[in-house]
């Protein structure tokens, strides 16, 4: 007859973990009670809040309605449905401050790409300076090399401080469109 011991350190860590999972589901289980969700008002469920639904051709022992085909047959035939109707004026609703429509996606899409490929040039520019100064970092060190490398050095900085510049503006672009209704999927 075999018998289980927990002589191995992954069998005992196996236990544990089962153990723990056991007690953490069954705590979990009997002290939290079933949420109810709240409707939002305005919606289905607010509406439905208000009213009460005929019940007199689905009974059950425990007063619950459960809606099978079956069901929704017998209360297609014995029940009506009711079309809401909205008066309107004949006016147009103006569009939401925060949506935009085709031609300001244009625009707001189109800035976006001129400056990417503003930040893409001088990101092309800097890997250039790059290899520029490698190159010149591995010639002998003559004065007219070390001016050539505190000039091209120079430069690199400059440029990086364009880039910095350059990335804030694209960064603006994005921060206003959003506030006119861009959605984040324009910029992708």
């Amino acid at each position: 007859m075999d018998i289980f011991t927990l002589t191995s350190p992954s069998s005992a860590r196996f236990a544990f973990a089962a153990a723990a999972l056991l007690v953490a589901s069954t705590t979990t289980n009997a002290a939290d009670p079933t949420p109810k969700p709240t409707p939002k008002p305005g919606t289905l469920g607010a509406y439905a809040k208000k009213i009460t639904l005929d019940r007199s051709t689905l009974v059950e022992e425990n007063g619950r309605v459960v809606l099978t085909n079956d069901n929704i047959v017998i209360l297609g035939a014995g029940g009506s449905i009711i079309d809401g109707v909205v008066a309107t004026d004949g006016r147009r609703k103006p569009k939401p401050a925060g949506v935009a429509d085709n031609a300001e996606r244009a625009r707001w899409r189109a800035a976006y790409r001129k400056q990417r490929n503003e930040i893409s040039s001088l990101e092309r520019r800097r890997s250039q300076l790059l290899i520029e100064i490698d190159h010149l970092e591995n010639q002998s060190l003559t004065i007219k090399t070390m001016a050539r490398l505190q000039l091209v050095e120079a430069k690199l900085k400059h440029l990086e401080r364009d880039i910095a510049n350059e990335r804030a503006e694209l960064t603006r672009i994005v921060r206003d469109a959003r506030k006119r209704g861009a959605e984040p999927g324009w910029f992708r």
